[in-house]
């Protein structure tokens, strides 16, 4: 998806390297920005809702369409905006935790939300804004260590061409998605039939076993051999929990923790998706990622990193959902400084314009002063000339009299 306001091409549709063909392309701002466009209404029509710019606006005898403010983003960094706004705002652990006097908890800027189901994808928050650039996130293609003795090397979709610029990063080869994904486990599941089917038939060969091959629950003919992609990705919620291929999804999620961790310094990790209903599969996340980091970072113990570190998203399904209210309330609070912003402005131009007001008429009540001045001087000085005449003129006269 789009994701970057800059770029107007692209931003709100499906980019050309989704691996969902017949999504590429396809506008998802559009509609919504129709359908938000707000009411129109004109002159008496329109009902003010008490503030000055309304007002004014009705004073004209129309008001403009309200357009509501519209934000898209990905399915991942809309569900780490979410948790972030969550954890700020509900700070727990803190002084009204008497049970947890030994841990200091404190806002953070940084959060990383992965999903992990059909792919894995990866929602960044960092200094407290989400990521864009250049494309979103795509962190479930990051390269892996895999399991020692692990000879699956990936999934089939890094084999296919995907988009018009390529086909998968590393072609899925021992990737974070490649890897871990519920496509990549199923396949790896097929695998190891596949095995066991090859076990069972050189035993045949050998006399010995029954050459039936049990399929969750259901059994075929050693003849029938096993279509590891035909395979339902539902198997896996059949698994018992201490299957190898739990620690196989573990190893990979805990890779893509390393290096998040590693690059980013980042301080929260948030996981979701079909694969975290897996019991059991959270603690081996755990494990995994202190044996990656080799003590090389300073983290919490394992036992603790459920609840310091890295933890299953607290929305569950509601992830998403709970993604998009995070969206809309950005957009209002951007919106609402906006606002804020432009009754600034209108603030500082009639400060302007009262300003120059104010030395307009000061500048004209100097001139009336002066004028009335200059008046007052005149008729002054001819009152105190005529009395000096008059002075000279009668005084001397009493002085001849004498």
């Amino acid at each position: 998806l789009g994701a970057t306001p800059a770029n107007t091409e692209t931003y709100g549709r499906i980019l050309n390297s989704s691996p969902k063909r017949e999504w590429r392309g396809v506008d998802l701002l559009g509609p919504l920005v129709e359908a938000c466009r707000g009411d129109d209404c004109s002159g008496s029509d329109c009902s003010g809702d008490g503030d000055s710019s309304t007002k004014k606006e009705e004073k004209k005898g129309k008001r403009k369409k309200k357009r509501l403010r519209i934000k898209v983003d990905t399915d991942v960094n809309a569900p780490a905006l979410a948790e972030f706004l969550d954890y700020n705002n509900n700070l727990h652990g803190n002084s009204n935790n008497n049970n947890n006097n030994n841990n200091t908890y404190s806002k953070i800027t940084s959060l990383a939300y992965i999903t992990a189901g059909t792919g894995i994808g990866v929602g960044l928050v960092i200094n407290s804004q989400p990521v864009h650039g250049r494309l979103h996130p795509e962190g479930g293609h990051v390269p892996v260590q895999p399991l020692e003795g692990d000879m699956f090397g990936g999934y089939s979709w890094g084999r296919g061409v995907v988009g018009s610029g390529g086909g998968i990063p590393f072609e899925g080869k021992n990737t974070v998605e490649g890897l871990g994904c519920s496509v990549a486990l199923t396949e790896r599941y097929g695998q190891m039939l596949l095995l066991e089917e090859d076990e069972r038939d050189e035993k045949d060969r050998a006399g010995g076993g029954t050459g039936i091959a049990t399929i969750a629950g259901s059994t075929s003919g050693s003849n029938d051999k096993v279509d590891s992609k035909a395979i339902d990705r539902s198997i896996l919620a059949t698994l018992p929990n201490d299957h190898p291929i739990w620690d196989h999804a573990a190893n990979a999620l805990a890779n893509l923790c390393t290096t998040l961790l590693l690059t980013l310094s980042i301080e929260r990790i948030v996981l979701g998706g079909g694969l975290m209903n897996c019991a059991g599969l959270l603690e081996k996340i755990h494990l995994r990622t202190a044996q990656l980091v080799n003590g090389y970072l300073d983290l919490p113990a394992v036992e603790d990193m459920g609840d310091a570190l890295i933890v299953t998203s607290r929305y569950g399904g509601d992830a998403g959902l709970m993604g998009t209210i995070a969206l809309a309330k950005m957009a209002l609070w951007e919106e609402e400084d906006g606002d804020n912003e432009n009754e600034t402005d209108q603030d500082e131009e009639d400060v302007r314009v009262d300003e120059e007001q104010q030395q307009q008429e000061q500048e004209a009540m100097k001139r009336a002063a002066f004028n009335t001045g200059l008046w007052n001087g005149v008729l002054v000085g001819a009152i105190g000339a005529g009395l000096v005449c008059k002075y000279c003129l009668y005084g001397s006269g009493s002085s001849r009299r004498r």
